[in-house]
């Protein structure tokens, strides 16, 4: 389930989602907040690019809405379930905690999950499309 190959492994290592080795991030730390969300322009092993279009992760802020939604119901449900007699003021304490807390690794994990969404696992050879493409657009640009 979670071997190379698998859409989930690159979502949850962070590598590329066409050849599963490459790195995704300029770092892969999501809580250093220098460089959250920083994408390479293309994998450092297989240097197939990232981003097919300009503004291709702004549809990652829908997934991460999602994954907010998600979070927040988490964290009201174990806070009610757990500690019934809780405050409100201390739920929405937890509540907007965890979302605090996790909100970098949402950021990221958005990413990944979109890239992953539109980009298929190749592996890390060229294949005879890549190939062909490339041998047209090189024609192309002579002719």
């Amino acid at each position: 389930m979670f071997s190379k190959g698998t859409k989930l492994y690159s979502i949850l290592h962070f590598k590329c989602p066409h050849c599963h080795e490459g790195e995704f991030f300029s770092d892969r730390n999501p809580y250093n907040l220098s460089k959250a969300g920083d994408v390479l322009d293309e994998c450092p092993v297989c240097h197939r690019r990232y981003s097919p279009e300009p503004g291709f992760y702004f549809g990652a802020m829908y997934v991460a809405y999602a994954l907010t939604v998600a979070t927040f119901v988490t964290a009201y449900v174990a806070t009610v379930v757990l500690y019934p007699m809780a405050s409100t003021g201390l739920t929405v304490g937890i509540v907007l905690g965890s979302l605090i807390v996790s909100t970098p690794l949402l950021y990221a994990l958005s990413k990944t999950i979109y890239a992953a969404l539109f980009l298929s696992y190749k592996g890390v050879a060229e294949t005879d499309e890549e190939r062909a493409y490339k041998a047209q657009r090189t024609a192309g640009s002579k002719g």
